[in-house]
């Protein structure tokens, strides 16, 4: 616990306020353009329904969702990949990595609390946006006279709580990426662009005839429940991931998505592991 708290403490910098502050105004702009939407197009039944279901996507409880599928989407990669550059990256090119492992020795619960540290900043970013759509969303949907919602509390919830809990786990294979990216380049630069890289290379990688449907990015597409090259989870485009997958051929069910994230998981771990466990960290 000491070495988590250690690693918290260092995200403390103004990189992890940016990252989060930038996250909620992509958020809260999303939010704001999918209400105006709905209420341009609500001249029959089809467009009054439809933004009623806006409207439950903005209630307090359900914009759970949308931040959760921004977190577990495109920019939720990008946030975690600039967070992964600035904390762990940072740590090489600071020639601090030195200093912590002579305060600590073994270097398996230095890699854990950084992963989870990481992991957590991920979190904090997807409460954010929760506080934040929840805050605006009832005042958007007043200002653009949205239809009250048909959607009711305990459905808002089982949405909410489903999709934030499929986004933990994205978010700590994201984190994993990171972390290895992090190890294989040893600088907040490399790092960023490593991380990045990865995850856009898990979206190319999705088109590729035969290999899309077993892809990563296909992984999480399935896992969170996004339809194939639509917009978003619900009806406001918070979804960044799936628009870029191709619609054609139906995707892997979501144990299938689970198991695929989970070895991914693994596999990333396996590596960064083997990588730091060799690091020359005397330099």
């Amino acid at each position: 616990m000491r070495l988590l708290r250690a690693e918290l403490d260092k995200l403390r910098r103004p990189l992890t306020w940016a990252v989060t502050g930038a996250a909620i105004v992509f958020c809260v702009l999303l939010a704001a353009g999918g209400a105006h939407n709905a209420m341009a197009s609500t001249g029959g039944p089809a467009g009054v329904h439809g933004a009623a279901a806006v409207a439950g996507q903005l209630s307090p409880v359900a914009a759970g969702a949308e931040a959760a599928g921004l977190l577990a989407s495109l920019p939720g990669a990008l946030a975690i990949a600039l967070l992964a550059g600035g904390h762990i990256g940072g740590e090489w090119s600071g020639r601090t990595m030195k200093n912590v492992l002579t305060q600590h020795g073994r270097r398996w619960p230095v890699l854990a609390a950084k992963l989870a540290s990481l992991w957590l900043a991920g979190v904090a970013v997807l409460a954010a946006c929760w506080l934040a759509l929840a805050a605006a969303g009832p005042v958007l949907s007043w200002l653009d006279h949205l239809p009250a919602p048909h959607q009711t509390l305990p459905q808002a919830v089982s949405l909410a709580v489903s999709q934030v809990g499929r986004a933990l786990l994205v978010l700590a294979v994201f984190a994993t990426i990171g972390l290895l990216g992090a190890m294989l380049t040893r600088n907040t630069i490399g790092t960023m662009a490593a991380t990045a890289g990865i995850l856009v290379a898990m979206l190319l990688a999705a088109s590729w005839p035969g290999l899309g449907r077993w892809s990563p990015a296909t992984w999480v597409q399935s896992w969170m429940r996004f339809p194939a090259g639509f917009a978003s989870v619900t009806f406001l485009p918070a979804n960044f991931w799936s628009r870029f997958i191709s619609a054609s051929g139906a995707a892997p069910g979501p144990l299938s998505g689970l198991a695929g994230l989970l070895g991914l998981l693994a596999g990333c771990l396996a590596v960064t592991g083997w990588v730091f466990s060799r690091a020359d960290v005397t330099g």
